[in-house]
């Protein structure tokens, strides 16, 4: 294995730590008042400005790769940022976290078969052998016995994983130039100012309290768990980019199911809710999964490859003809 594809494989985990840790944060922040809207508004606005110096630095002399991608970064701002966390933080509040996020992490399957569809090839069994492996795995991890269903609540983390696998194919896109710090940095802007758009229109009703939180037993101002937050959100979308220019979209986003065992740990460790074995134990399958998502792509690239071959082979048999 190349170093590049080992430190994609580093920097996607890197990523899937850092929303994991993201989500048992905000958590503390909703006990005490504080909404989903106000918290993602926050995470978004914060990012932007947190990037907005080393995000104009990166464009010096750019702008123009910017009016070439606008669609893509719009798109990005739109549906990567906004999207992603507007639509999960509306479904946890119908769903248990667990079902919340098993559903959207069937993103990775929507990008095996949005890509079998773009481009009629057929993925390697090894490849929907892994989708299986890895499904199984969330089902352990997030062991959803007596979990609750909410048709609206379906509805919206099936929304957000639409906006995730929109995330990961746009990520690992090499035609675009934008400097990674650069485009998360719009993108944080324009979700940043989407959401202020929905706050306003009460579509993300916004409500926080100026309080104390209990985070991990030790309590401590909500300044401190927002500033993590925005912290950790800047690290999550900057290594997830990087990582998946390196490894790509399908496989990247396969390695990111490793958040929802990193969640349950920083879950154990902040807000003391302890793992089960089975979770422990599903772990293991999802990264097992991943293994079979590389081998897939890695033969169906070789399939393309020869098909490549032989297609050229008789167009030049064609022309000596």
């Amino acid at each position: 294995m190349s170093r590049t594809v080992i430190a994609g494989f580093l920097l996607t985990l890197a990523s899937a730590f850092f929303f994991a840790v993201s989500g048992p944060i905000a958590k503390t922040m909703y006990a005490i008042g504080w909404t989903p809207g106000a918290v993602v508004l926050i995470r978004l606005a914060g990012s932007a400005v947190l990037l907005l110096i080393p995000t104009l630095i990166a464009l010096r002399g750019r702008w123009g790769e910017v009016l070439t991608h606008w669609r893509t970064v719009v798109t990005y701002g739109l549906v990567s940022m906004a999207g992603v966390q507007g639509f999960y933080f509306v479904a946890v509040e119908h769903l248990t976290v667990a079902v919340a996020l098993l559903l959207e992490m069937t993103a990775p399957m929507l990008i095996v078969f949005w890509i079998w569809a773009r481009t009629r090839t057929r993925p390697a069994t090894v490849t929907f052998i892994g989708v299986l492996v890895s499904m199984v795995g969330l089902l352990l991890v997030l062991n959803l016995r007596g979990a609750s269903i909410s048709v609206f609540g379906v509805i919206m983390a099936l929304a957000a994983a639409v906006c995730l696998a929109s995330y990961f194919l746009v990520s690992a896109k090499d035609a675009i130039t934008i400097p990674p710090v650069a485009l998360t940095g719009l993108g944080m802007g324009i979700g940043a100012l989407a959401m202020s758009v929905l706050v306003l229109a009460g579509v993300m009703p916004w409500g926080a309290v100026a309080g104390d939180v209990d985070f991990g037993g030790v309590s401590m101002s909500w300044v401190v768990p927002m500033a993590m937050i925005v912290l950790f959100t800047v690290g999550a979308y900057i290594t997830g980019i990087l990582g998946l220019r390196y490894v790509g979209a399908t496989v990247g986003s396969f390695v990111n199911l490793v958040e929802v065992p990193f969640s349950v740990i920083v879950a154990w460790l902040v807000l003391f809710e302890m793992p089960a074995p089975i979770q422990l134990f599903g772990g293991v399958f999802i990264l097992g999964g991943v293994g079979f998502i590389k081998w897939g792509e890695a033969r169906l690239a070789a399939r393309v490859a020869r098909r490549e071959v032989v297609l050229r082979s008789e167009a030049d048999t064609l022309i000596t003809t």
